[in-house]
């Protein structure tokens, strides 16, 4: 831990002082009335073209989204209260934070609600990859709150990581939970708000851990000590909650990749000895599909259907797709 503590704070000419992080990251410190002008401007443009990006499946739109976006803000902010005991600025972040959370949803469900018919939900890859957290997300939050914090705590760093690093995983999975809830998907739209949550709260824990050991919590000389203390128990308690669900889906999206082996593995002998292929079997929101080429009528699925669901339990949707269109739903 203390060589640790010597990377992220390896002397005073690296030290970013505590008074000019909370600068950076409370808006009632400072030039109040610029500060909050401009989250809020760039917070509505990246929820805009993050929802736009997400339904019409353009990266480069929802990595601009990303690079805009000002929703880390109020979370270090958060982080850095709970270090330094600021009970104010603790409820200032948090009103903040929820506030843009909000905003943020309204939005891609009112884009959603004109524009989802453009692609179906469920097999857009900008939402479908947005919607089923695991432990791996977690990691990669926590991650990111490693790096954006580093960033603040140390002069050296470029600014520009820490806004990079924390718009990553918020803003984007915000639109598709507003889209999803707009056309009705709410199991999608369950799935993206816990990645949603776990991801701020990844990152809510760790800045509180990088900020402790630079020594914001020292340097706070009239700090809240209980306010902190519950804050940063808060964290923890949070986390500690999300890893059900987390593991939970990990575990599912495991059985769902067996299933989907299994069943190339079951269609590729079905049409063993005949001109017919796989052409591919993947899994699209919650079922798997199927999809065979070959020339006039593939050959009865009778046999194909009896020798999956030995394998595939039934509650698993299955679609065999031919070349000619035609679907056989299980």
């Amino acid at each position: 831990m203390g060589r640790l503590q010597r990377v992220i704070d390896p002397g005073r000419e690296y030290h970013r002082p505590l008074a000019e992080i909370e600068d950076a990251v409370f808006l009632d410190v400072g030039a109040t009335r610029g500060k909050t002008t401009r989250f809020w401007a760039q917070l509505v443009l990246a929820s805009v073209i993050a929802a736009g990006g997400v339904i019409g499946d353009a990266t480069p739109a929802v990595i601009g989204a990303m690079i805009i976006a000002p929703l880390g803000t109020p979370i270090y902010g958060l982080a850095l209260a709970a270090v330094a005991g600021r009970r104010r600025a603790l409820r200032s972040s948090l009103t903040l934070l929820l506030s843009g959370i909000v905003v943020n949803i309204l939005i891609g469900v009112l884009i959603g609600l004109v524009t989802v018919n453009r692609v179906a939900v469920d097999v857009n890859p900008q939402i479908v990859g947005r919607t089923a957290p695991t432990v791996l997300d977690l990691t990669v939050a926590i991650a990111v709150g490693v790096a954006g914090s580093f960033a603040l705590a140390r002069k050296d760093v470029a600014d520009i990581l820490a806004g990079v690093a924390i718009a990553i995983s918020l803003v984007p999975v915000l639109a598709v939970v507003g889209i999803t809830l707009g056309s009705g998907h709410f199991r999608l739209a369950a799935g993206a708000f816990i990645l949603f949550v776990t991801n701020a709260a990844a990152i809510l824990i760790a800045g509180a851990v990088v900020f402790t050991l630079a020594g914001y919590k020292q340097e706070a000389t009239d700090r809240d000590e209980r306010a902190g203390q519950r804050a940063r128990l808060a964290i923890i308690g949070l986390v500690v909650v999300l890893l059900i669900p987390l593991t939970a889906s990990s575990f599912q999206i495991l059985l769902y990749e067996v299933w989907t082996r299994k069943a190339e593995g079951i269609t590729r002998r079905w049409l063993d000895g005949t001109e017919w292929k796989v052409q591919d079997v993947s899994q699209t929101s919650d079922q798997i599909v199927i999809t065979v080429i070959g020339p006039d009528t593939a050959p009865p699925m009778e046999d194909l259907k009896a020798a999956l669901r030995e394998e595939i339990p039934e509650r698993v949707p299955i679609s065999i797709v031919e070349d000619s269109g035609r679907t056989a739903d299980l």
